[in-house]
């Protein structure tokens, strides 16, 4: 794929700037919000004698997940052999337009493929479950996710590969674009190389459960690498164009290409988590940088070298990279701690959090996530 996620952020224009000062901009970002999140546990440490319970597995489609978040005090400590799941109801939510959530009814839904193609198409939902079915672990994540942010969720996808609806189509090759359309009215485009990579995925289920409503039940489509921008939920139809259309959030100044970018994050200790000097804290988060592998994660300490961490590398290509560094707290203070991560196209993140929304806007952001924490006696 030519588009670079990591290429000069575009600069903001004239236009683009009189949609931030109006708050269009704004309300692209609040277009993404996390569901309700638990509260901050208590910090595990080796050698506290507070350490988490073993769970349980949770089914043959997740035995090599564990179905959580980094929030929930049972995973303090990380089992670093199984990848962290995230729960259906901790996965954030995307409206364009708020209380416009669509009821589709799946007996009268139906998706049609058409356009530039030799063969259009139109499939009920029976029709394509009855096609071969896929599922995988992949991460899903929000364009407007500032550093360190929880707009990023990982989850099991099951549903059938694009690929096995091309087959059927045969697109034209003046078919250089693919718009989607969405029954809550959502459009927006690609170019049609994201489309068709192997893995693009049509996805009607979610951790062993069929898509929820605010999820885009029945139907919603995954293209690797992508942010979900650019991937509509309760998908009605895919048009196969010959030029660039500009969807709704694009409209409004948000990147048109909404490339994945290489980022780590920093998930425990808590930011303002206060821990006793001595002891020995395992500091640990999750590392994404779309199609590409992340191949190191580095950790630093109040400015100091960079320190390697260790990486659990994910069974699944698409999913996300959890790591983690024992470091033992040398005295009472404040901390700072700083991640960056290195793709496999050897990107390695360095700029800091800066400019709208902690420089997620327009394009995402790759910034390096810090975070403070105290040693405290007592």
């Amino acid at each position: 794929m030519s588009d670079s996620p990591h290429k000069p952020a575009e600069k903001l224009s004239r236009r683009g700037f009189l949609i931030m000062l109006t708050g269009s901009a704004l309300a692209a970002a609040a277009g993404c919000r996390p569901q309700d999140m638990p509260p901050v546990p208590t910090l595990y440490a080796p050698g506290s004698g507070i350490q988490p319970p073993n769970p349980a597995s949770t089914g043959e489609s997740t035995a090599a997940a564990i179905v959580g978040t980094f929030r929930d005090p049972r995973f303090g400590e990380i089992i670093y052999d199984q990848t962290l799941l995230t729960e259906v109801k901790d996965l954030y939510i995307t409206q364009y337009d708020y209380g416009n959530t669509p009821e589709v009814d799946p007996t009268t839904w139906s998706l049609t493929v058409d356009g530039l193609v030799e063969s259009p198409l139109t499939l009920n939902l029976e029709a394509i479950k009855a096609l071969p079915a896929h599922e995988d672990m992949r991460v899903l994540e929000c364009i407007s996710d500032p550093v360190g942010g929880n707009l990023i969720g990982n989850l099991m996808w099951k549903g059938v590969l694009f690929q096995e609806i091309l087959k059927q189509v045969k697109p034209k090759p003046e078919a250089t674009f693919v718009r989607f359309y969405a029954a809550d009215g959502y459009s927006t485009s690609v170019k049609v190389e994201w489309i068709t990579q192997p893995m693009t995925l049509l996805a009607y289920e979610m951790n062993g459960e069929p898509l929820t409503v605010p999820h885009g039940f029945p139907l919603r489509i995954h293209m690797p690498g992508l942010y979900g921008q650019k991937m509509p939920r309760w998908l009605t139809r895919i048009e196969f164009i010959d030029f660039d259309y500009t969807g709704y959030w694009e409209g409004r100044g948000w990147s048109n290409i909404a490339a994945i970018k290489t980022r780590s994050m920093v998930r425990l200790p808590d930011a303002g988590g206060e821990v006793k000097p001595g002891a020995i804290v395992v500091i640990q988060g999750l590392a994404f940088a779309g199609k590409r592998d992340i191949t190191q994660v580095e950790v630093q300490i109040d400015g100091g070298e960079w320190m390697p961490a260790t990486l659990k590398t994910p069974k699944d290509p698409l999913s996300w990279t959890q790591w983690y560094l024992e470091w033992t707290i040398p005295a009472p203070g404040s901390y700072q701690i700083g991640v960056r991560a290195t793709d496999s196209e050897g990107f390695t993140q360095e700029s800091e959090s800066t400019g709208i929304f902690g420089g997620a806007f327009p394009n995402g952001t790759d910034a390096i996530h810090r975070t403070i924490i105290t040693g405290v006696e007592g």
